[in-house]
């Protein structure tokens, strides 16, 4: 429906979703979602709308407020806003943005990770901008709740991978150096500085960003790329566990098969056994 008046100029327009009970415990879904052209009046005060919003300033600025912390968003920024918890935002000239309202799954723990990692004020990329668009277009054609669903997930991974996704130069190509090292060399006894020495930056500072990027530890990032490895030998090879052991570069038999049950539950003759 389109709105004019309280903040709002021509050409602004808002839709409502409610999701199904199937949708409500399994998938993401919005509530409410729309474009805005916004002047100098528009000013929202809330205690409370219980699901998260994020807004896509496409020109303009807005100024949003939570938790005492001032955040002011400009031209291909998005705002992330708890609303659950008492805010506020407003434009003090105009502003055109695009926004979700949207709940379901595990969406708060989304919010809590992205704000720990990024803050509530984020650069918006293309493949960010181009979901919020594609979520509203969705609600607008009255496409299934898996499909907007799926379209909310892929919005939030690239919110939370914005760095990789914007291609944060340098940063990125250190890391993607280090990571395949480790791929190619998984079954040798490496170590955390010869991956920090791929990626030509100091120890300390390669395990911070490393993990910031990939979501593991660059040493247990190496002992997955060995457990899948691992996986994949028990399933199409007839080598022993002793024999993968040393193929995937654990340094004993007992080592790894302690290492292959903590993570799977199983042993490893177990999965072997297993068909796929």
């Amino acid at each position: 429906m389109e709105l004019i008046g309280n903040g709002l100029d021509k050409g602004s327009r808002m839709y409502f979703y409610t999701p199904s009970q199937a949708a409500e415990k399994l998938l993401y879904y919005p509530i409410a979602v729309g474009e805005f052209y916004c002047n100098m009046d528009y000013h929202v005060n809330r205690d409370r709308y219980d699901s998260i919003l994020a807004i896509y300033i496409l020109d303009g600025n807005i100024t949003m407020v939570q938790e005492g912390t001032e955040y002011n968003a400009r031209e291909n920024e998005l705002l992330l806003i708890d609303c659950y918890k008492k805010h506020k935002y407003f434009t003090a000239h105009t502003a055109h943005t695009l926004w979700v309202h949207f709940d379901g799954n595990n969406t708060r723990q989304w919010f809590n990770e992205i704000k720990s990692k990024k803050g509530q004020k984020i650069k918006c990329t293309r493949q960010t901008a181009e979901c919020i668009y594609n979520i509203i277009k969705f609600i607008q054609q009255n496409q299934s709740e898996y499909t907007v669903s799926n379209e909310l997930y892929s919005m939030l991974c690239n919110i939370s991978n914005e760095h990789a996704v914007n291609q944060e130069s340098r940063k990125v190509s250190q890391i993607e150096a280090a990571r395949k090292f480790i791929i190619l060399n998984y079954d040798k006894n490496i170590s955390i500085r010869d991956m920090a020495k791929t990626a030509h930056i100091s120890v300390s500072y390669f395990s911070k960003l490393f993990k910031e990027s990939i979501g593991f530890s660059p040493y247990d990032y190496l002992l997955t790329v060995r457990l899948d490895k691992a996986k994949e030998m028990l399933q199409q090879t007839e080598y022993s566990i002793e024999s993968i052991a040393y193929k995937t570069g654990f340094n004993s038999s007992s080592n790894f098969v302690y290492f292959f049950k903590k993570e799977t539950g199983l042993s490893p003759l177990k999965f072997r056994n297993i068909k796929f």
